[in-house]
C-alpha cells in the first residue's frame, strides 16, 4: 500500500468523521454491543493542544488518522491512581481501505517525533477489545494491555446471597476512615503489579477524599461495605452512567448503565467470597434502576481482578494499551 502522511487541519473534519463512521460500523459487526455509528466531537478528532496526522492514498484521500495530546494528572486527581501522571494519549481511526499493519506504525513514528511531547512520556491508546488488527499492531510496536473497561448485560440470574456471617450495608460518614484504609491498601497492591502507577505520598488522604465523594446520594451513586465481626473488610463503589454520543464518545448504545468504580477487599480476607457477596448486592441495586448493562474497570496485570471479573461473566470491551 502506497500512502503519504500529513498533518490534519480543520478542513479534514468531514473526512475524519467518515473514517470514524467506517470504523464504528466495522467494529459493530465484530461486537454488536458497540454502536454502529458514532459522531465524535471535533476536540477528539483534532485536539486543540495536540496534533493529528493523516495517512492518505495517492489521490489524497485519508485512509487512517492518529490524534495525539499530552495528558497530565496532578497527585490529587481521582485518575492519578489509575494512570501514569503524564503520558501521550492517542486515538487511531482507520477507514475500510486502511492497512492497519502499515498505517499505524507509520503514524506512530510521526507522533514519536512530535515536538510537543518529550520522549520520556509514555504512550497510551484506547481501542475496542474486538479490534484484533489494531491489537496486533500495538503488540508489534511494543505496547501491552494496561487498563480494561469490561462489560456485561445485567445478568438475568440473581447472584448468590452473601455468607451468613457477613453483613452488607450502605456506608455512612462514620465508615469513611475504614474504607479509605482499605482503598489505600488496594492501590498499593495494584501498584506492585503496574509499575507505571506513581502513588502519592498522601495516598491515604486522597482515599479519604475519594471515599467521602463515593458516599453519594444512594440513588445515583452508592457505597456498599461488607462487615465481618463488626469490621469493614470490603467495599464496592457503584453508580449510574448515561451513554450518549452527544456528551462523550459512547462505548455502547444510548441508555443508562451501571458502573462499578472502586472495589477493595482486605488482604487477609480475600478468597472468602466477599467480593462476590458485594457484587450480589450491587446487582440488586442496578436491577432496581433497570440499567442496560454493567461496566467495570480493571487492570489485566492485577492477578486478582484479572480472574475475578471474567469469572463473573464480564467481557473486555475497551482496552488501554501502554508503552513506556
Amino acid at each position: 500500500m502506497q500512502f503519504t502522511i500529513r498533518m490534519a487541519s480543520m478542513a479534514d473534519g468531514p473526512a475524519l468523521q467518515r473514517l470514524s463512521r467506517q470504523q464504528a460500523a466495522r467494529l459493530y459487526h465484530a461486537d454488536p454491543r458497540l454502536p454502529d455509528e458514532i459522531t465524535l466531537p471535533a476536540w477528539l478528532l483534532l485536539p486543540e493542544e495536540g496534533a493529528c496526522w493523516l495517512a492518505c492514498d495517492a489521490g489524497g484521500v485519508p485512509l487512517a488518522a492518529l490524534a495525539v495530546e499530552r495528558e497530565e494528572w496532578s497527585s490529587d486527581s481521582p485518575f492519578a491512581n489509575i494512570f501514569p501522571r503524564a503520558y501521550l494519549r492517542m486515538r487511531y481511526f482507520a477507514g475500510d481501505a486502511a492497512d492497519v499493519a502499515l498505517t499505524f506504525p507509520a503514524l506512530l513514528a510521526r507522533a514519536d517525533g512530535w515536538q510537543g511531547v518529550g520522549r520520556d512520556a509514555g504512550r497510551m491508546l484506547l481501542h475496542p477489545g474486538c479490534d484484533a488488527a489494531l491489537g496486533a499492531a500495538l503488540a508489534a510496536a511494543g505496547f501491552a494491555p494496561y487498563h480494561t473497561i469490561a462489560h456485561q448485560p445485567l445478568p438475568e440470574d440473581v447472584p448468590a446471597s452473601p455468607p451468613a456471617d457477613l453483613e452488607i450495608r450502605h456506608a455512612t460518614r462514620y465508615d469513611v476512615s475504614a474504607v479509605a484504609t482499605l482503598m489505600a491498601e488496594s492501590w498499593q497492591f495494584h501498584a506492585v503489579h503496574q509499575p507505571a502507577i506513581l502513588l502519592s505520598d498522601s495516598i491515604l488522604e486522597g482515599c479519604q477524599r475519594q471515599t467521602r465523594f463515593m458516599l453519594g446520594d444512594g440513588v445515583n451513586r452508592a457505597l456498599l461495605i461488607a462487615l465481618w465481626q463488626g469490621e469493614v473488610v470490603g467495599f464496592f463503589s457503584i453508580g449510574l452512567s448515561l451513554q450518549d454520543a452527544l456528551a462523550r464518545p459512547a462505548l455502547f448504545h444510548k441508555g443508562y448503565y451501571g458502573d462499578i468504580y472502586e472495589v477493595g477487599v482486605r488482604g487477609d480476607q480475600r478468597r472468602r467470597g466477599i467480593g462476590r457477596a458485594l457484587y450480589a448486592v450491587a446487582w440488586r441495586w442496578f436491577a432496581e434502576r433497570h440499567v442496560r448493562g454493567i461496566f467495570v474497570n480493571y487492570a489485566p496485570t492485577n492477578p486478582l481482578s484479572s480472574r475475578f471479573w471474567p469469572a463473573l461473566g464480564f467481557r473486555d470491551a475497551w482496552v488501554n494499551w501502554w508503552r513506556a
